[in-house]
């Protein structure tokens, strides 16, 4: 019976371990990658990325460590940028663009379900890069990266 509750204890010591790590690491078919929410800014092939983590009203952790209330949320959730830090990483020919064609820009206006997917980066700038400098603003996006730094895909995140 000991050795049962032993072994029950140290497998919720090494799960609760795990389960405080900043990044989650998936895997796809084209390997292990790194998962970011942030927002980009794209200079060429560099993709500079400031990330930070959505805080939705199930994040009762979160919401009582920043001392969060509901006006802080007003659309059920709160964005969470402790740091101006910036990860580059590298866009590819094969990197996935994901978003929301609201204006039918790509789609057709008939188009129900308004998401586009394309690996034409030109595209992607179109929708979210207004002045041509490169940075994509305030939309969030979820990015996914392969160990070697290269961008598997971008999503856009749509909020209200």
């Amino acid at each position: 019976m000991k050795k049962t509750a032993g072994i029950l204890v140290a497998i919720m010591f090494v799960s609760g371990f795990s389960g405080c790590q900043n990044k989650q690491q998936k895997q796809t078919a084209s390997g292990a990658y790194d998962l970011y929410e942030a927002y980009l800014t794209v200079n060429e092939d560099i993709l500079s990325v400031n990330d930070f983590q959505f805080i939705d009203l199930a994040d009762q952790y979160w919401i009582n460590e920043l001392n969060l209330t509901i006006d802080d949320m007003p659309n059920g959730y709160y964005i969470y940028d402790p740091s101006e830090e910036l990860l580059t990483f590298t866009l590819t020919d094969e990197t996935r663009y994901n978003f929301y064609d609201t204006e039918a820009q790509f789609l057709s206006a008939d188009d129900e379900d308004r998401l586009y997917t394309t690996t034409n980066l030109d595209d992607f700038l179109a929708k979210f890069d207004t002045d041509g400098n490169g940075d994509l603003g305030k939309t969030p996006f979820e990015i996914q990266v392969l160990a070697d730094g290269q961008v598997l895909s971008i999503r856009e995140i749509f909020v209200n």
